[in-house]
């Protein structure tokens, strides 16, 4: 009877002594899982990456208040050659435009100028910023970026100065001229032949760029003429007729 007595105290107290551990070794589990998953608010989910989704960092100099992210050490800063860093915005934004590679790209003088004009309104006669028409675009394209400082300033007479050459032949800096007063053939407009089809000019809608194979330049296109030499951006030599010819308009207008 006594052995049954101590026996069934043993077991109440050993059963106790149970139930009266788990909740400490419930807490300290809990307490090491969060400390596993929560760094200072931020979900921590493998080592030394991080996300605060509050946007406030507490442990760098962060503080944009978008969701902060920790990922080792960071950059410092330095900008390998040829690498896509290296390139200015207006070499991608021509690039686009004249569906070209950014390395195509390489005129400086030419992507500034074009950079600085794009966009300019179009007015008849203008020749500044503030409105500006096909022909003086062309012109002072043509002086400002190859220092072609003699063509003339209508695009008829650009026309007939120019060295007429076909289509598969343009290059960049030739020019690219259309007849827009409905069925005449008479060169109204005119434009500077960038790549691919690409032409830049001062339509109505402004300076922009514009492609050769659209239905509307498709349908007025009159011819293309080269005004500067391949490769040295010097004047074109003319023949006699074309240069007397652009005499006579000259001197009838």
């Amino acid at each position: 009877m006594l052995k049954t007595t101590l026996f069934i105290a043993a077991l109440s107290l050993f059963a106790s002594g149970c139930r009266s551990s788990r909740p400490g070794a419930s807490r300290k589990a809990a307490a090491a899982s969060e400390s596993v998953t929560r760094t200072s608010g931020g979900v921590q989910f493998i080592d030394n990456i991080s996300v605060n989704p509050s946007g406030k960092d507490e442990g760098s100099t962060g503080g944009s208040g978008h969701p902060h992210v920790v990922a080792g050490p960071e950059s410092n800063g330095s900008v390998a050659p040829g690498s896509i860093e290296e390139y200015k915005v207006d070499r991608f934004k021509f690039a686009i435009l004249e569906n070209a590679s950014v390395e195509d790209m390489n005129n400086p003088k030419l992507l500034s100028f074009m950079d600085y004009w794009y966009g300019a309104p179009y007015r008849y006669g203008g020749m500044s910023r503030d409105g500006i028409d096909c022909s003086a675009f062309s012109f002072l394209l043509m002086s400002s970026v190859y220092g072609l400082a003699s063509m003339p300033r209508t695009s008829k007479e650009q026309y007939l100065v120019s060295r007429h050459i076909r289509r598969d032949e343009l290059q960049e800096g030739d020019l690219v001229f259309f007849h827009t007063l409905g069925r005449r053939r008479a060169v109204t407009h005119v434009g500077v032949y960038l790549r691919n089809n690409k032409f830049i000019h001062a339509s109505l809608s402004g300076v922009m760029i514009s492609d050769l194979s659209e239905h509307y330049y498709s349908q007025h296109y009159v011819g293309a003429g080269r005004v500067l030499n391949a490769g040295n951006g010097d004047a074109a030599d003319r023949t006699g007729t074309s240069a007397n010819a652009a005499s006579r308009a000259i001197g009838s207008n």
